[in-house]
C-alpha cells in the first residue's frame, strides 16, 4: 500500500539527552524545534512519539565526505560517453600494462561491492545501476581490444617463444582465473566450482613454492621455462595478498607483519609513508643487521640517506618497463589484512602528498609520474591508484573480502530484506547511509547533495514488514504509513540539500 507524499520544513535537533529505555535498548530522546507541513493522522500519532531517539541513528555510521565522494566519482567514471576515459588513461596505450582500464574498472567495482555489503546494504538502487554501468564500460572494445594483439605472447612473459602463438579474441577462455567471481557464480547458481579450483591452484602454488626467501610472494610462475618471477618490490605480494584473504586468510593474515616490514614507516605521529624498493630493502637489511626497528622514522631516515648516497648501486630499482601501481596494491592490502592505525596513516599520507582532487562531487587523486620527493616521501599516482584504490581502502572494511566470500548474500535473502529503489546517484543525491535493523524494525537513510542544491528526491521502500510506520525527518515525526499487504511498497518524496537529511521509518512495533 502506498504511504503519503508529504514534504515536512523543519529546523535541525539542537539536543539531545540519554534517559529513555525501549525493547531493551538505551535510547536517547532528542528535543528540536519543527515546523512542519505534513498531514498527520491524529490516531496513529500516538502510537509514535514525536520525536525519535538520537541512538537509534546514531548508532549506524555515516559514510564520510570522501568516502561519499569516491562512490560519486566511480559513478562520474562510469557514465561517461562511449569512448570517453577521463583521469583514466594508463601508462601503455596499447592496455597491456596493470594501470589498464580493466584494472582500474575491476577495483572500481569490488569497492563498489564492498561500500554495498558492509556499509548501505539497503541502498539496492543505488548500487545496482552503478555496478551495471561499471560492467558495460568493462565490455567495450577500449577495454578488451588490446587481447587479440597480446594473446600473441611474447619475450617478457616467455622468453623462450620463437614463433608468435595463434590468437584469439577472448580475454578469459583460456588464461584467467577469478576466484571470487566463481565463489558468487556458486551461490546464485546453487553450484561448486570454486571450492574445487581453489584446491587445485593451492596444490599448485604449494609444489612450486609460492614464497621467497625473503618472505615476499614472487610475481609469477612460467610454465613452459618452469621458473618463478622473484621481485624485491612489495606490489605483486600486496596485491595477491589484497584478494587471497577471502579464501586463504591464514596465509594472507600470518604473513602480512614480516612483509610490510621495511615498505611502510611511520614517518609521522598519524602519517605512514610507502618506502620505495631501495629504500624498503635496506631497511630490511638495517633491521636484521641491527635489530632496529623497521617501522620507525630513524631506521627510514638511515636507509634514505644510504641509498641517495654510498648504497646507490647496492639497492637499485627493479627493471620493469612501467612502473606498477604500488601504492594502490598496498593500500587495498592493508585495508583488508591490516589494521587502523596503519590504513589511517596510509590515507592520511595519500591526503597530503598525492593530491586529492574533487569533480563534480567525485574525489580522486592526480596523476604525478615522480615516484618520491627529495626526502623519500611517496608521491606517485597512477590512474588506478587515483581512480580505484585508495576509494577501495576507504569503502572497505578490515577482512571485507573475507567476510563476503564466508556469508554472501543469497537469493534468497536478496528476496526477503526490506529495500529502497527509485533512486540512483544521477539524481545528485549522495548516500551516507541505508540500513535495515531487523530488530528495530527501522530503516534508516542519511543523504545530502553533492553541491549543495536543493532537490527532491522520490524513494521507494519494498518489502518492509506488513504493519504501521512512523515517518521521521531529522528525528521528528512528519507523517505515517501503513503496509497491508506483500509485496509492500512505501513512497516518499523529500526534499534534499546540501545538509544531511535523516529519513527514518519505523515499526510501530518498536515501541510497544
Amino acid at each position: 500500500m502506498r504511504g503519503i507524499n508529504s514534504l515536512g520544513t523543519y529546523t535541525r535537533p539542537i539536543a539531545c539527552h540519554h534517559s529513555s529505555t525501549i525493547n531493551k535498548a538505551i535510547f536517547s530522546s532528542c528535543r528540536s524545534s519543527y515546523k512542519m507541513s505534513a498531514s498527520i493522522s491524529t490516531g496513529a500519532q500516538a502510537a509514535f512519539p514525536s520525536q525519535l531517539p538520537c541512538s537509534m541513528t546514531d548508532r549506524f555510521d555515516k559514510l564520510s565526505r570522501e568516502q561519499a565522494g569516491h562512490l560519486r566519482h566511480f559513478h562520474n567514471l562510469a557514465t561517461g560517453k562511449p569512448g570517453e576515459w577521463t583521469h583514466m588513461g594508463g601508462q601503455e596505450p596499447g592496455q597491456e600494462w596493470v594501470d589498464a582500464f580493466r584494472y582500474q574498472l575491476a577495483t572500481m567495482t569490488y569497492a563498489a561491492g564492498a561500500a554495498h555489503y558492509h556499509r548501505l546494504p539497503r541502498l539496492r538502487s543505488i548500487f545496482k545501476p552503478l555496478l551495471a554501468a561499471l560492467i558495460e564500460r568493462m565490455l567495450h572494445r577500449d577495454v578488451w581490444g588490446y587481447w587479440f594483439l597480446t594473446s600473441h605472447s611474447g619475450k617478457l612473459v616467455d622468453p623462450d617463444i620463437r614463433e608468435l602463438r595463434k590468437p584469439w579474441a577472448d580475454p578469459i577462455v583460456k588464461e584467467n582465473i577469478m576466484i571470487i567471481a566463481m565463489r558468487y557464480n556458486d551461490i546464485h547458481d546453487g553450484t561448486e566450482v570454486a571450492p574445487d579450483v581453489v584446491q587445485k591452484y593451492s596444490t599448485a602454488w604449494k609444489s612450486k613454492g609460492i614464497q621467497q626467501d625473503d618472505g615476499l610472494f614472487v610475481s609469477w610462475y612460467s610454465p613452459k621455462q618452469g621458473t618463478l618471477k622473484t621481485s624485491r618490490d612489495i606490489g605483486s605480494t600486496a596485491w595477491a595478498s589484497a584478494f587471497m584473504n577471502s579464501w586463504n586468510p591464514e596465509m594472507a593474515g600470518q604473513t602480512f607483519p614480516s612483509q610490510a616490514a621495511g615498505f611502510l614507516s611511520r614517518v609521522d605521529p598519524d602519517r605512514i609513508n610507502l618506502n620505495a624498493s631501495p629504500v624498503a630493502q635496506r631497511i630490511r637489511d638495517i633491521s636484521n643487521e641491527k635489530g632496529a626497528d623497521p617501522f620507525s622514522r630513524e631506521t627510514f631516515q638511515e636507509a634514505f640517506e644510504y641509498v641517495q648516497g654510498p648504497g646507490a648501486q647496492e639497492y637499485p630499482n627493479e627493471d620493469l618497463p612501467f612502473s606498477r601501481p604500488t601504492f594502490g596494491y598496498v593500500i587495498k592490502w592493508v585495508s583488508e589484512v591490516g589494521d587502523e592505525p596503519t590504513l589511517s596513516g596510509l590515507l592520511n599520507h595519500a591526503d597530503r602528498y598525492m593530491q586529492p582532487t574533487w569533480t563534480n562531487g567525485g574525489l580522486h587523486y592526480a596523476d604525478n609520474t615522480t615516484k618520491c620527493d627529495k626526502d623519500g616521501n611517496w608521491v606517485e599516482v597512477d590512474p588506478f591508484t587515483g581512480n580505484g584504490a585508495i576509494g577501495y581502502a576507504r569503502l572497505n572494511v578490515f577482512n571485507g573480502q573475507r567476510k563476503m566470500w564466508t556469508d554472501p548474500w543469497t537469493p534468497e535473502q536478496v528476496q526477503k530484506t526490506p529495500f529502497i529503489d527509485g533512486i540512483d546517484l544521477s539524481s545528485g543525491v549522495d548516500f551516507l547511509r541505508g540500513t535495515w535493523d531487523q530488530a528495530l524494525k527501522m530503516m534508516t537513510v542519511t543523504m545530502r547533495t553533492w553541491d549543495g542544491s536543493s532537490k527532491r528526491a522520490n524513494l521507494q521502500f519494498r518489502a518492509l514488514p506488513i504493519g504501521q510506520y512512523g515517518v521521521y525527518h531529522n528525528g521528528s515525526l512528519v507523517h505515517t504509513a501503513h503496509v497491508t499487504d506483500s509485496p509492500s511498497l512505501i513512497e516518499l518524496a523529500v526534499e534534499v540539500s546540501g545538509e544531511d537529511l535523516d529519513l527514518v521509518l519505523v515499526h510501530e512495533e518498536t515501541f510497544h
